[in-house]
């Protein structure tokens, strides 16, 4: 994303991504007995709402990290019909264009049960190749690795592909952020239940988890009229979600 986003917009979003994958593995003790609680635990420290104005290149931007949590069970669930726990994914509007790109992740415990993962792993690269990860929760800090990455080592234990696993807070920040890792066209639209592919097709689902990062410039004259209006907010800059 280094050639959309201005440099103190990406500097901004690494620090808040690194640094809140470091500070999750704080809550291991209290989240441990469930994989669904940890990564909301996770999502929970990323979400931010709108940051301070940045003006970078002319323009004003702001970003913001979101988490929800979606149904797991029953028919159309991601799990099921990718292998996917959820999707991380960033925003970037300009204008009246959007540019994003997605992760889908597994998440594991370490020390647990991961006789389905390669299975889940296989199906999440078949639908978007190069656009998968594997998270695994565990103390004394949280790990990734990309789902190319865990796949090339022949055992299913995670145990046996630490050399493909990277601390979490780099693998987001120096992997996912700069597109080493996931891809762009890659985008679940909470508004529809569509996950979009790179391939331009689109597959119905309902899934647990996602993490959205946005971020949007905003004019000038938006920010001036903010302090010229007396308990009324400006109007948002705009925001028409592009067709894929």
């Amino acid at each position: 994303m280094r050639d959309i986003i201005p440099q103190p917009v990406y500097d901004a979003i690494w620090a808040h991504l690194t640094q809140g994958a470091r500070n999750a593995v704080s809550g291991w003790d209290d989240a441990s007995e469930d994989e669904d609680t940890l990564t909301g635990d996770f999502g929970a420290l990323l979400r931010i709402e709108w940051s301070r104005p940045i003006a970078a290149d002319g323009e004003t931007w702001r970003w913001r990290v979101r988490y929800k949590k979606f149904r797991g069970r029953g028919g159309g669930a991601l799990e099921r019909e990718t292998g996917a726990d959820g999707i991380f994914q960033i925003e970037v509007t300009r204008g009246d264009e959007k540019a994003f790109k997605g992760l889908l992740f597994q998440a594991k415990k370490l020390g647990g049960s991961n006789g389905r993962l390669s299975p889940q792993v296989e199906r999440m690269e078949s639908l978007a190749p190069g656009s998968s990860a594997v998270f695994e929760y565990g103390p004394p800090v949280y790990r990734a690795a990309s789902g190319q990455g865990y796949l090339q080592a022949g055992s299913p234990s995670l145990r046996h592909k630490a050399p493909n696993l990277r601390p979490l807070d780099s693998f987001l920040g120096d992997e996912f952020l700069p597109c080493n890792a996931g891809h762009r066209g890659l985008y679940y639209d909470a508004l529809r239940g569509l996950l979009l592919l790179p391939t331009g097709t689109a597959l119905r689902v309902s899934v647990r988890h996602r993490v959205t990062i946005e971020a949007e410039e905003f004019r000038r004259n938006d920010v001036e009229t903010r302090s010229s209006r007396r308990g009324r907010k400006p109007p948002r800059a705009g925001r028409r979600r592009r067709k894929e």
